[in-house]
């Protein structure tokens, strides 16, 4: 026997099923919120009820991490994050009472009852999402850079690899910098101890939070000392309540009062209360939030869905459901595959390695024809047979040959224009020093040429109004040299010139994209190269085709020239 239902039906023991699931608590109820159609309301918090009840927030705060969070002379607890608290207790019109929690046990009192909010320098990863509810927008962020004394001189995170780095044991990041850095780090059971070990030169740095280092840097006893690296693997901070709270007006709420933080500017005002440097996503941030669409409404809204829309939203936490287009593949594959393709789904990442693809395809062509130029140029300054001119060139020649490209540099870039008291443009001093390295490769085959061409033809010197005659005999040889100078603009990312490997890393450190992003280059690269040898071997081609034609002034025939 079948059993008809009739569409009210089917209807409403789905809205009974949907019921069911709701009313699950814990994780299972942040889980059914995700899932809501679209439309939905935001159900009422109970812990929004009991706030009002009891006419107090209870709020985690951090008492050990100036000047986010401390006591003061009189054993009061204040700070950036705890001003933060008062405001939102006071929007919701009941008493703040302040606890004091750790990183370790900050989400564990949020899951007992404990608190109703933690606002503690808690970083929004996925990882936590899992088991607390994060409040979106982002109310701040961090990242990892290095606490260095004065005499250190490093720029770049580049300029870190293979050094010994002081670090404190246990910190999340510290296998993750090692492994793109090649850090050798040093471990040390207290920040105190790590520094000291700065100070006494063990390290080159001490690899910590950047919002501690900064307030480090502002005490009398490191005057001096920097933090002049940007901050890696940059972490935003989260308002974070009860997972089964995802959802609810209690979420909205909180959520409202972070973006009027970011669209009136309270954030920054706070900041500078409390002489903080000004974080570059505070103003980022704000900038988005205070946008406005064609209309003058808010360009940062909530959807029917309930969530903000994508472009104000931290982009490290979005999934393939909150997007559309190319970054809805790319993040479906990313899912699926673990394959994170940033650079064809993500604008910026994009158009990075698009400005890095064409910084190098520049930088070859110019070494290209640089080295071409030069070759030319100094073989005929060697042919010409002018006393000093000509051992000069040779002499040159033999000296650029003997000195590897990359020394070359550093010697030009830091020596020369330190001596001279001004700073040379990198890419200038790359572009030169790879074609005077090229050039007298160049030289050397077309000297060997003019040498070759005298055996039948002893009268022969090479000028500039000849060259053609040894191009055929000198093209496989220059072929070659232009081909690895191709494959040497690699070594500009070593004096930040933004080419590929450059933005590559860049990409990298943002992203943690490791394995993605280094193929992406091999293949790129790979691509470069073949496109260059492909056009070289063309011209060689045409050269030989063009020297197989009867020349009336080629004193031998071109078989006997071949076997010569």
């Amino acid at each position: 026997m079948r059993i008809r239902l009739s569409t009210a039906s089917l209807t409403a023991l789905s809205l009974l099923l949907c019921a069911i699931l709701f009313s699950m608590s814990g994780v299972g109820g942040a889980q059914a919120a995700e899932n809501l159609p679209p439309g939905y309301k935001f159900f009422a918090s109970e812990r929004l009820a009991l706030i009002k009840q009891r006419g107090t927030l209870i709020v985690g705060v951090k008492t050990d991490y100036p000047p986010f969070g401390m006591l003061n002379s009189s054993g009061e607890p204040e700070g950036f994050e705890h001003d933060l608290a008062a405001d939102i207790a006071g929007r919701l019109e009941v008493k703040l009472s302040k606890v004091s929690v750790t990183g370790s046990n900050r989400l564990q009192k949020l899951q007992e009852g404990v608190i109703d909010i933690v606002l503690a320098t808690t970083g929004d990863t996925a990882e936590r999402r899992q088991i607390v509810t994060m409040i979106e927008p982002n109310y701040y962020a961090s990242g990892v850079t290095l606490f260095m004394p004065p005499q250190e001189n490093a720029k770049d995170w580049a300029d870190t690899r293979g050094k010994k780095v002081c670090a404190s044991q246990g910190s999340y990041y510290n296998r993750i910098m090692q492994q793109r850095y090649l850090l050798d780090l040093q471990m040390y059971n207290s920040a105190r101890d790590a520094k000291l070990a700065v100070r006494d030169g063990r390290c080159i740095g001490y690899l910590f939070d950047n919002t501690a280092i900064m307030n480090d840097l502002t005490k009398p006893e490191w005057k001096g000392y920097k933090a002049p690296l940007p901050p890696a693997l940059v972490t935003p901070w989260a308002i974070a309540i009860a997972a089964k709270e995802h959802g609810s007006d209690f979420e909205k709420i909180l959520g409202d009062i972070v973006a009027d933080w970011h669209r009136t500017g309270f954030l920054i005002e706070k900041e500078k209360a409390w002489n903080i440097p000004p974080s570059k996503f505070l103003v980022e941030t704000q900038e988005i939030w205070q946008k406005k669409d064609a209309e003058g409404k808010p360009f940062c809204e909530r959807g029917i869905d309930g969530n903000w829309n994508a472009e104000c939203r931290n982009k490290v936490l979005l999934t393939s459901t909150d997007v559309s287009g190319l970054a809805k593949l790319g993040l479906k594959l990313n899912e699926y595959t673990g394959i994170n393709l940033t650079l064809i789904y993500d604008q910026f990442d994009r158009t990075q390695f698009l400005l890095g693809l064409a910084a190098t395809l520049l930088l070859t062509v110019i070494c290209i024809l640089g080295s071409l130029s030069f070759g030319v140029f100094g073989a005929v300054c060697a042919e010409s047979g002018i006393p000093l001119l000509a051992p000069l060139a040779k002499a040159s020649c033999e000296l650029a040959r003997m000195t590897p490209p990359l020394p070359s540099m550093y010697v030009v870039l830091f020596g020369v224009g330190s001596i001279c008291g001004f700073s040379l443009p990198a890419m200038a001093v790359v572009v030169w020093c790879l074609c005077v390295y090229t050039g007298a490769g160049v030289m050397t085959a077309l000297l060997e040429a003019a040498a070759t061409y005298r055996i039948r033809q002893p009268e022969f010197h090479l000028r500039f109004f000849n060259v053609r005659k040894l191009a055929w005999l000198s093209s496989g040889s220059v072929t070659a040299a232009l081909i690895n100078v191709s494959k040497a603009t690699m070594m500009a990312s070593a004096f930040a010139v933004p080419e590929l490997l450059s933005v590559t890393t860049s990409i990298i450190t943002e992203r943690g994209n490791v394995g993605v992003m280094m193929n992406a280059l091999l293949l790129t690269y790979l691509l470069i190269i073949f496109c260059v040898v492909r056009l070289l071997r063309h011209l060689e081609q045409l050269v030989r085709e063009r020297r197989q034609r009867p020349r009336s002034d080629s004193p031998v025939s071109p078989v006997e020239e071949e076997n010569t």
